[in-house]
This record gives structure tokens, C-alpha cells and sequence, in this order.
């Protein structure tokens, strides 16, 4: 199969990477978003395995701010939105509760329907939408959206079934992207304009679709038959299937959908090893080089320039073909790459001299 990709230019040398630490009395740290401003957000984490994680901002310059936790004194932010306005949820003494923190860390406990319970909040649309999921009355997990002006909403269920799950909104804030299950499978479900669920790939026999842009267009994968091979798809914002090259009977994974709908992923292309994959916009694939050794590609920009990981280090793929390596804490050993602006800016973790994970960044130039 091809390896590396078409055209592009010469890219300047990397900056970083840039170390943004933890809270005090910390010891490790995490970035689970970024927008196009490179502001930040994500966990600092101390203690054994299960880690007490708090909730941090990092402003472009990668000072780091903790964000309050009314009610408890623990809890994760999820994603930040192109305003600087987050959402995630905090652990209390008895629960999970959705929380917004405003563009200046202001937090807001978003207001549930009667005995609903043990919410979180996974996304936030531009718009101020915020999707998560919850338990009902009746302990049923189901995914939710709550919109700005306070109103919260069951987003249900497909018919005759008891399970859901919200993985993702688009910019404007119109269409979810998610799960639920039909005949015992995962099926890939959207809804659209607050609108009931519906099923991506009604005739499959499985599907998943856990990535969306903010352009609305989703991509994932779906099964036809039960002994067919994978199929990777878009799915566009008109909900059409929109199949992706997979020339291999073998397993495929989703990670990564662009702004302009560059896909990446891994996947057993050229078994036995696995590969880290790259679909162009007309949904071609190729695996990006790893000189035979195996790497992980986690998500893309509009340019199709790729974060990932090789042999233990962050890495970026340009759409030239060429590979770089971005570097390691001093002492450290580790990296890894897993988010990239369009303007060049690619987080991630690496270990420091004492081998702890902390956040950092680097700035492609």
C-alpha cells in the first residue's frame, strides 16, 4: 500500500516542548482540549492509580489556572470551545454534576430535571451547548443537552431500547454525534436541531461514529453484515454515508476528524503490524511512515497534518510526507502527541526527569 502522502511545503523546526506543569502538591498533568486560540484545559492529577484529578486552564502562554469545583473538591473539564467557555462535571460527596466555567473560570452547576443524577459533561458547542450523559429516574444511562438559556433535555433512546450515549457537537451546536444500542450492538446515532435520534447506518449491524468537526461531519466506522469487514465512513451534515477506502479484511479505528475533513486513525492495513492512517478528502487511504516499527495517529488539522506517536515520541506527519519527531522534556524519555491546531500549536504529554506525565505543548512554526 502507499505510504506517506502528496504535496506541501518546507516546515519550520518545532518549538518546545513547553512544560505546563501541575497545581501545587501535584504531580502530573494531562490537556483534553485546545482551541484555535491555544488555550487549554485538562486535569492535574496526584496519588496512586485511581488519580484525584482537578480541573485546570491553561492560558495561549501556558499559565495554569486550577477551575473551581463547587460542591466538591474533584472533578475533570473536558473541552473548551472557541470562546474559552469549558464544560465538565465535578465529584461530589454522592454524585457527578455538569458543570460550564465561563471564559474567565466562573463556574456553573447546570441545573438537572428531578431525579436525575450522576451527569457529566463531555462537549461544548461555540454556541454554548453542552452535551454530556446521565442516569434517569429509573438508572437507565442516557445522553443529555443543555442549552444555554438553562433548558436540559433527554435526548432518549432508539426505539424499544434503554441505552445512549452523547460523544460530540458540532460548532453551531446543531447536530450530536453518538451511540446507542439496537439488537444488542452499538449503532452510531445522531440528533439533529434538538430533534429525535436517529441511526447513521440504519442497516448495519454495527456502527460507531465518535468523531465529529465542528462543521457537523462525523466519521467512524460500521459493520454491513456480521462477517463483513470494516467499513470507515463520513457520515456529512445531511447524515449520507460517505464510505471510506479499507482494502483489508482486518480490524480499522476512527480517532481523528479535521476541520476540513481530513480523517486519521490505525489499523491493520498491512497485517501483522498496525499502522497509523491517514484519508484524504476524497477518503483514500495511506499509512504514514513508521519505517516498519508501528505508530499511532490521533488527530489532524485542515492543512492534514497529523499528531501521533513514534516510538515513544510526539510526532507530526506534514502532507509532504515528511515525519518529525517533536522532542522530550529534559531527562525524560517519553512523548506523545494527540491534538493540533490549524495554526501549528500540538499538545500532548511527556514524562520529565522524574518520569512523571506532565501537559505540555509545541509550536510547529
Amino acid at each position: 500500500m502507499v505510504t506517506g502522502a502528496v504535496t506541501g511545503t518546507a516546515q519550520a523546526i518545532p518549538v518546545g516542548p513547553v512544560d505546563l506543569g501541575t497545581l501545587p502538591g501535584d504531580d502530573e498533568s494531562t490537556v483534553l482540549a485546545v482551541n484555535e486560540a491555544g488555550e487549554m484545559v485538562g486535569l492535574s492529577l496526584v496519588g496512586p492509580t485511581p488519580k484525584r484529578s482537578h480541573p485546570v486552564r491553561w492560558d495561549a502562554d501556558g499559565r495554569i489556572m486550577a477551575l473551581p469545583t463547587p460542591g466538591g473538591t474533584e472533578g475533570q473539564v473536558r473541552d473548551i470551545n472557541s470562546h474559552g467557555v469549558s464544560a465538565g462535571y465535578v465529584l461530589t460527596a454522592t454524585t457527578a454534576v455538569p458543570v460550564r466555567w465561563d471564559a474567565a473560570g466562573q463556574a456553573t452547576s447546570l441545573q438537572l430535571p428531578p431525579g436525575y443524577h450522576n451527569a457529566t459533561a463531555w462537549a461544548i458547542s461555540d454556541t454554548g451547548v453542552v452535551i454530556g450523559n446521565w442516569l434517569t429516574p429509573d438508572n437507565q444511562f442516557h445522553g443529555f443537552r443543555w442549552d444555554p438559556d438553562g433548558a436540559a433535555t433527554d435526548l432518549g433512546t432508539l426505539p424499544g431500547e434503554t441505552w445512549s450515549m452523547t460523544e460530540g457537537i458540532s460548532g453551531d451546536g446543531t447536530i450530536i454525534a453518538g451511540s446507542a444500542v439496537r439488537s444488542a450492538a452499538n449503532q452510531a446515532v445522531r440528533w439533529v436541531n434538538g430533534g429525535p435520534i436517529t441511526e447513521l447506518a440504519p442497516q448495519g449491524v454495527s456502527s460507531g461514529a465518535g468523531r465529529i468537526n465542528k462543521d457537523g461531519v462525523a466519521a467512524g466506522v460500521l459493520r454491513e453484515t456480521s462477517s463483513g469487514p470494516p467499513v470507515p465512513a463520513k457520515w456529512d451534515r445531511d447524515g449520507v454515508t460517505h464510505p471510506m477506502d479499507w482494502p483489508s479484511p482486518h480490524s480499522v479505528w476512527i480517532y481523528g476528524i479535521g476541520p476540513t475533513g481530513y480523517v486519521v486513525g490505525s489499523g491493520y492495513l498491512n497485517p501483522p503490524r498496525r499502522s497509523a492512517l491517514i484519508w484524504d478528502l476524497d477518503g483514500h487511504v495511506a499509512a504514514l511512515p513508521d519505517d516498519g516499527l508501528g505508530a499511532d495517529a490521533e488527530a489532524v488539522n485542515a492543512q492534514g497534518t497529523v499528531a501521533g506517536t513514534f516510538r515513544s515520541q510526539a510526532t507530526v506527519w506534514f502532507r509532504n510526507g515528511e515525519r518529525r519527531q517533536l522532542g522530550t522534556l529534559p531527562g525524560g524519555t517519553r512523548g506523545q502527541g494527540y491534538r493540533i491546531t490549524d495554526n501549528g500549536r500540538v499538545v500532548g504529554v511527556a514524562s520529565n526527569a522524574a518520569g512523571k506525565s506532565h501537559a505540555v505543548y509545541w509550536t510547529l512554526g
